[in-house]
C-alpha cells in the first residue's frame, strides 16, 4: 500500500457545519446509478457546475473492464458504495469531474487530518486532484496522484494542522481522466478526525511488521529467508463474505500451515513442502453471483485462480513431487510401470480408440486399487471409494485382491489414471501394467437387433436382421440379492451437505441413523443395456438435481414398506457413473464417459458409498421391508431395447428396528419373510395406499382442487385457506407432516411442480419426481432468516418489515403482526417485482409472501427491505412483528428464524380496557351476554356506527377479519361500541373515538378481538364514554388519566362513578347501560313523537304485530338477531320497563353532556 500526505498552507473562517468526530462517509447510504447514472449521493455531498462531468456511485465494479474496483473499501464487498469518475466515452482525454463534502468545523479538533481511499487502476490512468475550500477561498493541490496505482485500494492522508481553528472547510476531489475509458478513478472512505499518525508497515504478514504503526507508508517487506518461500492468497469476496473460507495445508501430513476467512494472506514457507490450497463456500456456490476471485501466488508467480460457481470447495495444488495429485500427474504409455509412493497419479492418453486394459494382477500380492477419470482434474471428486470414476476396481475385476479395469477409451482423450491400495498393504508400491486389447469390433448397422453401439472396426457378416433367430433376446438387469442380505449395517453419518436430503439420501441435515448396504446390479440378458452419455443420450440421465451433475435417472430406489404395506421415502439412489464394476461372465466396456453395463457384467455401489443406504432416524420400531428396486418404470436403453425380464428387477431384507431407553435405532434381520407383494397383491407391485389410504387410489396428496394434478393453482389454493384459516392438516393436506399448515406447505407446491416441469422438460421419459412424494422437507438448521421493522410510518399508515438472509434464499415467507389491522401489502424486493405474490387479508394480521414461479429472494448479509404493510388502525400502543410462522427457502424447506428489533413504539396514542354490560343481551344467571348476533353470523365485519349517523372524530370505518368472529366462550363478540374520549374541561366535546368490539364477559377489545382499544389522542386525562346503537351511553364522572399503558375503565360496577343521574340500570348487583334507543336520539320513549316502539313494528313490516324479521338491526333491543313486537321476548315490552312500566309518556334521557 502506497501512503500520500500533503500539507494545507491557508487559513479560514466561519459556518455552520460538521462539529461531531470522527466524521466518517463510506457512502454506504448512498444509492448507486449502477453504471448508467449518477446515483443519489449522501446528504451534504455535490457535483459542483463548470466542470466536464459528475461523480457517480457505484458498487461491485465499473462498467469498463480494465479499470476500476470490484469491491468498495469499507465493507470488502461488491455491495459496498463508492464514488468514481465513469471515463467511458464520452468522458475522455482530459476530462475534469468535481465533487465537493460537506463543510466542516474543525475548531474542536486537537490534530486535524483528512483520511481517504482511493483506487485507481487502469493503463491509461489520469490524476487524482485534492483541494481545500475554506470558507470560500480555496487551495489547490494539496494531495495529488496520478497514474495507474493497480487494483488495490490505497490510503491518503492529509494533515489539516495549518487549518486549525477552521470552522466551514470542505474537501473538493477534482478527477481528471486519462487518455482512454481504462482510467476510472474512486474514492471511498473519507473521513475528518484527530490523528496522531504513526507511520510503518502494518501488515501482519510482512516480515517488518510494526504492531505499533497506524498508518501504511509502503515498507512492507514479504520477501523470505533463506530456504522459505513466499505463499500469496488473494481473495476478492463476492456479496457473501460469510460464507468463504480457505486454509493452506502441507501436502506431506495434512498439518494446517495457514487459514482464513473472505480475505488472504502472505507467508513463507518451507520451499519444499508440498502445499494444497483449499478454498470452501459454506453456501455451494463458490465465488458467485456477482463474482469474486481468488488468486495463489508461489515465490511471486501466479499457480492457481478461480471464481464463478465451483461449488463448495476448489483446490489448488501446488509444488509437490510428480504424481501427487491429478495435477501433477506423470505421463505414462503402453506396458508395465512401478508406482511410488501410493496414492500416485498418471496421465495415459491413448494413441488410438479401442479396448484397454489397466491391471495389477500378477505383479502384486498386496490389495490394489485403480481409478481413471476422463474428467478435468478440478472437476474429479477424489474419494476413496470408486464412485466417481470413469473406470474403476477393487477386487471384483476377478484377480482377488488384485486391481483390473477394462473398457473402451477414446485416441486422443487424456485420462487420469490413480494407483492405490487398501489399509496401506502395498508398502507405498505397486506394479502395474496398461495393455491395448485392439479395437472394438462389432456390429455397426444400428438397424440390426445386435447393433454395438461401441464398436468402431465393422465386424464380417455378424449384423443380424430384426427377427431373425439368432438375434440376442435383450438385456436383463437384476438386483443380487444375495449381496444386498450381505451387506446390511448401521450406521450414523453426520450430513452437512444440504444437497443429501434435497436429492433424497436422508430425510434432514445432522446426525442420522443410517442401514447400509451394497447394490449390485447384474446384467444376466444377452445384450449390454446401453446408457450412453448426458451429451448423447441426454433423455436417459437427470441433470436437474441439487449437484448439477449428470446422473442416470433410474438407477436404484430404496423403499421401506410397514407391516401394513405403506410405503416410508428413505433414500435413493442416482447412478453419478454407470459402468461395469465386475465381468464374471463377460467383457467389460462401460465406464462414466459412456455408460453401461455389459451382458455377464455387473455395476456396484458398495455399502461404504455416501447416500447407499435408508435413513431411519425417525422410522418408528418395527418390522419393515427394505425393497431395493432397479429400472422400476421399465423404461428401455438407449438404443430402445427393453429388459428380457422385469420381475428380477427387485431384491428386498426383512428387517425389525428397536430402540432403546434413548430412543437411538438398532436391528436386526429377519430371516425366511415372504417376497413382499402391493396393496393388491402383486409381488413388488405399484399399487400403493394414496393419502386418503385407498389401495391404488388417485388421491394426490396437495391437490387441493381435486384436478388430479399438482400446479400453481394448488400452491393457490394453500395460500387462500391459510389467510381464510379454513384448511386443516391431514395426510391429504400437510406436505411437510408437521402438523400445521403453513406458507411451507404452499412453497413445497411450487418447488414440487416448478422442479417437476424442469425435469420433464429435458426427460420426458422417466417419470420419477421425488419434489412431489410427501410428506417431505426438513428444518434447515444451517439457515436462519430474521425479520426486522426497518420503517414506520403514521402519518401515510404503514410499516415497512426488512429481511436479511444471508445463508440462503428465500422462496416464501409467512409471519403474524399485532398493534394494527392491515389494509393491504406490498412487496419492496427489487429482484422479485412482478414474480412474488404478497397477500394479506382485510382487516387480519397475517403477511405471506411467495413466488409461483419459483422466483427467489437472494441473499442478503445485511436487513434489506421486503415488504410494505399498510394498516387501517392501530390497535396497540406497539406495532410488532408479533411471530415469524414459516420462512421457506428455495427447496421448500422452513429454516430456523428469529425477530431482530420486532416492535416500535405508537406515540400520540392511548390505551384502555373498558368492561359494560348491554342490558339487552346480558343474562344475569350466567353473568355473560348473549351472542346471538355472532352465532347466526350477522354482526357485520365493518362498524355499524358511520350508517347510523354517529359522529366519529379519528375514527369511523373500523373493519375486522371475520375469523374475529370464529371464537366462541366469554370471549366471543357480542356486538359493536362506540368508545368516545372527551375533553377534561369541556366534556360536551368529543376529542377522539374508535369503534370496538364487546365481549360476553363485558370486555370492550379493539379489532382483533383480544387486545385493548387504543385511540388515536395524545397521552393525558380525559372523560371516558361508551355509546352503543341501541342502549343508552354512559361517561365516567371524573376524567380517568390514560397513555400507554392500557387503563382499566369498568361501567360494570357501581363503584365506578358515572356522569349525571341514573346513567346506568342496576340488575343482580351490577350496572348494564339501558336498553331501548331504537329511535338513535338518545331517549328511551314507549310513546310519542319518535319514540322507540314504532320503529319496531316497521321493521317486521308495519302492520301484522306477530311477524318478525332476522338479521342485524337497531330495533332488535334484546341482540337475539330477532325482531319481535309481540310474544315473548319481543323487543318492545323492554322500552315499557325502562321508563317505568306505567307511564307510558315518560322517558328516560341518555346522561352524556
Amino acid at each position: 500500500m502506497t501512503l500520500l500526505v500533503g500539507v494545507l498552507l491557508s487559513a479560514g473562517l466561519h459556518a455552520q457545519c460538521v462539529t461531531g468526530y470522527p466524521a466518517l462517509e463510506n457512502f454506504d447510504g448512498a444509492t448507486s446509478g449502477n453504471g448508467t447514472a449518477s446515483g443519489t449521493l449522501p446528504s451534504g455531498w455535490l457535483n459542483l457546475s463548470g466542470d466536464d462531468m459528475d461523480w457517480w456511485v457505484e458498487n461491485g465494479t465499473t462498467p469498463s473492464s480494465g479499470t476500476g474496483p470490484s469491491v468498495d473499501h469499507s465493507t470488502g464487498t461488491s455491495t459496498g458504495m463508492y464514488i468514481y469518475t465513469e471515463a467511458s466515452s464520452p468522458n475522455y482525454p482530459s476530462k475534469t469531474a468535481i465533487i465537493a463534502s460537506p463543510c466542516y468545523d474543525i475548531s474542536g479538533l486537537a490534530s486535524p487530518y483528512l483520511m481517504f481511499w482511493y483506487h485507481m487502476n487502469g493503463p491509461t490512468m489520469g490524476a487524482l486532484h485534492v483541494d481545500i475550500d475554506n470558507n470560500g477561498s480555496v487551495t489547490s493541490d494539496v494531495l495529488t496522484v496520478s497514474g495507474d496505482q493497480g487494483d488495490i485500494w490505497k490510503q491518503g492522508l492529509v494533515n489539516l494542522a495549518p487549518y486549525a481553528g477552521a470552522t466551514n472547510l470542505r474537501v473538493r476531489f477534482r478527477g481528471i481522466t486519462g487518455s482512454s475509458y481504462q482510467s476510472d478513478i474512486c474514492i471511498d472512505d473519507m473521513q475528518v478526525l484527530s490523528f496522531t499518525p504513526v507511520y510503518g508497515c502494518t501488515d501482519p504478514n510482512a516480515g517488518n511488521y510494526d504492531p505499533g504503526a497506524n498508518v501504511d507508508d509502503g515498507s512492507c517487506d514479504y520477501s523470505c529467508g533463506t530456504g522459505l518461500k513466499s505463499v500469496e492468497i488473494v481473495i476478492v469476496p463476492d456479496n457473501y463474505p460469510n460464507e468463504i473460507s480457505w486454509d493452506l495445508k502441507s501436502g506431506q501430513d495434512g498439518t494446517t500451515i495457514a487459514s482464513g476467512g473472505s480475505t488472504g494472506t502472505n507467508i513463507c514457507v518451507d520451499e519444499n513442502t508440498c502445499l494444497v490450497f483449499t478454498i470452501h463456500d459454506s453456501y455451494g456456490d463458490g465465488l458467485c453471483c456477482p463474482g469474486g476471485s481468488y488468486t495463489v501466488y508461489f515465490d511471486g508467480t501466479q499457480v492457481g485462480y478461480g471464481s464463478g460457481n465451483y461449488g463448495s470447495s476448489d483446490q489448488v495444488v501446488f509444488n509437490c513431487p510428480p504424481g501427487y495429485s491429478c495435477s501433477e500427474a506423470v505421463t505414462v504409455g503402453l506396458g508395465v510401470h512401478t508406482a511410488t509412493p501410493l496414492e500416485y497419479w498418471y496421465d495415459f492418453t491413448p494413441a488410438q480408440t479401442g479396448s484397454y486394459t489397466v491391471t495389477t494382477c500378477g505383479y502384486n500380492s498386496c490389495d490394489t486399487k485403480l481409478w481413471m477419470y476422463d474428467l478435468a482434474c478440478n472437476n474429479i471428486n477424489v474419494s476413496p471409494n470408486l464412485e466417481g470414476a470413469t473406470f474403476a476396481d477393487d477386487d471384483d475385476g476377478g484377480c482377488g485382491l488384485q486391481a483390473v479395469i477394462t473398457g473402451n477409451m477414446e485416441a486422443g482423450v487424456t485420462y487420469h489414471l490413480r494407483v492405490g491400495d487398501n489399509n496401506n498393504s502395498c508398502n507405498e508400491s505397486v506394479t502395474f501394467e496398461i495393455i491395448y486389447n485392439g479395437p472394438a469390433v462389432g456390429c455397426m448397422d444400428p438397424n440390426s437387433c445386435n447393433f454395438d453401439p461401441l464398436a468402431t472396426v465393422a465386424c464380417s457378416n455378424c449384423c443380424l436382421a430384426v427377427g431373425d433367430p439368432n438375434c440376442p433376446t435383450g438385456p436383463d438387469l437384476s438386483i443380487n440379492q444375495t449381496t444386498l442380505g450381505n451387506s446390511v449395517s448401521l450406521a450414523t453419518v453426520n450430513i452437512t451437505d444440504a444437497c443429501a436430503p434435497a436429492e433424497g439420501c436422508v430425510k434432514a441435515l445432522g446426525q442420522r441413523y443410517v442401514i447400509r448396504f451394497s447394490t449390485r446390479i447384474d446384467n444376466t440378458g444377452e445384450l449390454d443395456y446401453y446408457i450412453g452419455s448426458p451429451s448423447s443420450q441426454p433423455w436417459m440421465f437427470n441433470t436437474n438435481n441439487c449437484h448439477g451433475h449428470a446422473h442416470y435417472a433410474g438407477y436404484a430406489d430404496y423403499v421401506l414398506f410397514d407391516q401394513d404395506g405403506h410405503n416410508i421415502p428413505v433414500g435413493f439412489k442416482n447412478g453419478f457413473c454407470v459402468i461395469d464394476v465386475g465381468c464374471p461372465n463377460g467383457t467389460a466396456h462401460y465406464g462414466c464417459s459412456n455408460m453401461g453395463i455389459s451382458a455377464g457384467c455387473y455395476d456396484q455401489y458398495g455399502s461404504g458409498t455416501t447416500c447407499n443406504w435408508i435413513d431411519i432416524t425417525d422410522v418408528p420400531a418395527g418390522q419393515y421391508t427394505l425393497v431395493v428396486r432397479t429400472n422400476w418404470n421399465h423404461v428401455p436403453d438407449a438404443l430402445g431395447r427393453h429388459e428380457t425380464n422385469y420381475a428380477n428387477n427387485y431384491g428386498q431384507v426383512c428387517i425389525d428396528i428397536t430402540r432403546n431407553a434413548q430412543n437411538v435405532p438398532s436391528f436386526s434381520i429377519i430371516t425366511g419373510c415372504p417376497t413382499w407383494t402391493d396393496c393388491m397383491g402383486q409381488p413388488y407391485g405399484d399399487a400403493r395406499y394414496d393419502c386418503t389410504g385407498t389401495c391404488g387410489g388417485t388421491t394426490l396428496t396437495g391437490d387441493l382442487n381435486n384436478d388430479d394434478l399438482r400446479d400453481q393453482a394448488d400452491a393457490q389454493e394453500y395460500v387462500m385457506g391459510i389467510l381464510g384459516d379454513d384448511i386443516s392438516a391431514s395426510s391429504c393436506t400437510d406436505l411437510n407432516d408437521d402438523g400445521a399448515i403453513t406458507v411451507t406447505d404452499a412453497a413445497m407446491m411450487v418447488y414440487c411442480y416448478t422442479e417437476r416441469d424442469a425435469y420433464e422438460a429435458n426427460q420426458p421419459y422417466i417419470h420419477y419426481h421425488p419434489w412431489c412424494e410427501y410428506p417431505r422437507g426438513w428444518v434447515s438448521t444451517i439457515d436462519t432468516v430474521s425479520l426486522q421493522i426497518g420503517a414506520f410510518n403514521p402519518a401515510q399508515q404503514y410499516v415497512d418489515i426488512y429481511i436479511k438472509n444471508p445463508d440462503c434464499k428465500v422462496l416464501a415467507y409467512e409471519f403474524d403482526m399485532s398493534g394494527l389491522t392491515i389494509q393491504s401489502v406490498e412487496n419492496l424486493a427489487p429482484g422479485l417485482m412482478g414474480d412474488v405474490s404478497v397477500n394479506a387479508f382485510l382487516g387480519g394480521h397475517k403477511v405471506l409472501g411467495i413466488s409461483y414461479l419459483d422466483t427467489l429472494l437472494n441473499k442478503n448479509t445485511s436487513f434489506v427491505p421486503l415488504v410494505r404493510v399498510h394498516y387501517y388502525a392501530l390497535t396497540g400502543t406497539q406495532v410488532c412483528i408479533d411471530q415469524i410462522v414459516d420462512v421457506a427457502n428455495d427447496e421448500g424447506n422452513n429454516v430456523i428464524t428469529e425477530i431482530v428489533g420486532g416492535c416500535v413504539a405508537v406515540n400520540g396514542v392511548v390505551a384502555l380496557d373498558p368492561k359494560v354490560w348491554l342490558e339487552g343481551a346480558f343474562d344475569p344467571n350466567t353473568q355473560l351476554m348473549q351472542d346471538s348476533l355472532r352465532t347466526h353470523g350477522y354482526v357485520p365485519t365493518t362498524e355499524p356506527y358511520t350508517g347510523l349517523g354517529f359522529t366519529h372524530v379519528g375514527g369511523g370505518g373500523e373493519f375486522v377479519s371475520p375469523s374475529v368472529f370464529d371464537v366462541a366462550g366469554p370471549d366471543a363478540i357480542v356486538d359493536w361500541v362506540m368508545v368516545e374520549l372527551r375533553d377534561a374541561g369541556a366534556p360536551a366535546t368529543v376529542v377522539a373515538t374508535r369503534s370496538a368490539l364487546l365481549q360476553r364477559d363485558g370486555d370492550i377489545v379493539g379489532l382483533d378481538g383480544t387486545s385493548s382499544v387504543v385511540v388515536d389522542a395524545a397521552p393525558g386525562s380525559y372523560y371516558v364514554a361508551v355509546r352503543h346503537r341501541n342502549h343508552l351511553g354512559a361517561m365516567t364522572a371524573s376524567t380517568v388519566a390514560l397513555g400507554a399503558s392500557s387503563t382499566v375503565i369498568d361501567l360494570r360496577t357501581a363503584a365506578t362513578l358515572t356522569w349525571g343521574t341514573v346513567a346506568r340500570k342496576t340488575i343482580g348487583g351490577v350496572q348494564v347501560l339501558w336498553a331501548g334507543n331504537t329511535f338513535g336520539d338518545g331517549f328511551v320513549k314507549y310513546a310519542g313523537t319518535n319514540n322507540d316502539r314504532d320503529p319496531i313494528l316497521q321493521a317486521i313490516g308495519g302492520t301484522t304485530p306477530t311477524s318478525v324479521a332476522l338479521g342485524y338491526f337497531r330495533e332488535d333491543v334484546n341482540l337475539s338477531g330477532v325482531v319481535k313486537y309481540a310474544g315473548a321476548l319481543n323487543d318492545r315490552d323492554p322500552i315499557l320497563v325502562n321508563i317505568g312500566g306505567t307511564v307510558p309518556t315518560a322517558t328516560r334521557v341518555e346522561q352524556l353532556p
